[in-house]
């Protein structure tokens, strides 16, 4: 979710990647049902996994629901946004977190473009 609200939001100015401590089978219905009642683009596939490697050539982190071992990237930017998964909540619970994610994004291109006009 957090990725398509960036993509949505940000357009071409950010390039988000969705990765997780294990590789995900592809986006859950939840989340992609809910993303589609509020006219959010879904792309579908398999995920990626974090590992150290990737997580050291990206500019932030924002973790959603667990929190990023210290050691890993540890000179990256990270936010943890403690946002618990949508896996088997009922639609109602879904968009509560779907609507809290998007204001995160929110705030967090604001922040990010405030960054990039200070450099």
């Amino acid at each position: 979710m957090c990725a398509a609200y960036l993509t949505l939001l940000a357009g071409d100015r950010y390039e988000p990647l969705s990765a997780g401590l294990e590789a995900a089978a592809g986006v859950r219905l939840e989340a992609a049902a809910s993303l589609s009642e509020d006219s959010v683009p879904v792309v579908d596939g398999p995920g990626t996994e974090l590992t150290p490697e990737l997580a050291a050539a990206v500019d932030r982190i924002v973790t959603l629901g667990f929190t990023l071992n210290p050691d890993v990237a540890r000179d990256v930017p990270r936010e943890e946004w403690g946002i618990p998964s949508p896996a088997g909540r009922p639609s109602v619970e879904v968009r509560v977190i779907r609507d809290t994610i998007r204001r995160l994004v929110e705030r967090l291109v604001a922040r990010l473009d405030t960054e990039a006009a200070v450099r």
